[in-house]
């Protein structure tokens, strides 16, 4: 395999916003956001990143199976990279985790380097409650929510077995500055850590974000409108996490 993982010199790159299938020999100075294992059609067994670029573009990035344990062993969260020799292809499918019409697939020739961070305000773009209720958000994207915690289920297991972290259930009523509120439902893992999260902070005001939730439309109306987990892209941030949110 030819992947390499070194230090990366002084270069010039290409803007995510550049990326289309019709060219080949891009390269990208990136910072992973997020790493999560896959098990889609194109990549079972395999990897996931959210890259973001200097200029704040978001594109997701595949790995399949048969490379995955080569790139997992020095891939990780909050770190920059340069990679050149890849595929751009459509981003489609029920579920996106980025608005960019493309997504880059590893292959056995890409080449990953270790690169030094690059200048960008670290903050997360929120989506306003508004937005939804007024049906303006596209439901196959996933999106990020900030609000507070106004009310919390216990964390509930639906099988018989405690050891079966799929099957826990966690559900909480997040409200935003304008006092509108919207109804929460976590699986899994992440049940867990909402759970354990909010628990950590009893006393006080809880403050969350909600990053890579997904957006359910159960009847006509606001009302009926649910916020769930959607592995494995969602995760949760808890107060002091949050200070750098802003709203789009």
């Amino acid at each position: 395999m030819s992947s390499r993982f070194t230090s990366s010199s002084i270069e010039r790159y290409n803007d995510f916003s550049r990326l289309n299938p019709a060219i080949v020999g891009w390269h990208v100075h990136v910072k992973v956001l997020r790493r999560f294992h896959t098990d889609d059609y194109i990549s079972k067994g395999g990897l996931g990143l959210l890259l973001v670029d200097d200029k704040g573009n978001q594109i997701e990035a595949l790995i399949c199976s048969p490379l995955t344990s080569h790139y997992s062993t020095f891939i990780e969260e909050d770190e920059f990279y340069t990679i050149m020799n890849f595929r751009v292809v459509e981003n489609s499918g029920f579920t996106k985790l980025t608005r960019s019409d493309f997504k880059i697939m590893f292959y056995d020739g890409t080449i990953v380097k270790e690169a030094s961070s690059f200048s960008q305000d670290d903050y997360i773009v929120a989506t306003p409650f508004g937005a939804i209720f007024n049906g303006y958000h596209d439901t196959s994207y996933l999106i990020t929510l900030i609000g507070r915690v106004v009310e919390s289920s216990d964390l509930t297991n639906v099988t018989d077995e405690p050891s079966v972290i799929g099957g826990y259930r966690y559900s909480f009523t997040i409200e935003d500055q304008e006092k509108k509120t919207l109804k929460c439902c976590a699986y899994g893992g992440v049940a867990i850590e909402c759970h354990d999260r909010f628990r950590n902070v009893i006393g006080t005001d809880v403050t969350c974000v909600l990053r890579w939730w997904k957006v359910y439309q159960l009847l006509d109306g606001w009302r009926h409108v649910r916020i769930y987990s959607h592995p494995p892209y969602s995760n949760i941030l808890v107060q002091s996490d949050a200070d750098n949110v802003e709203h789009s």
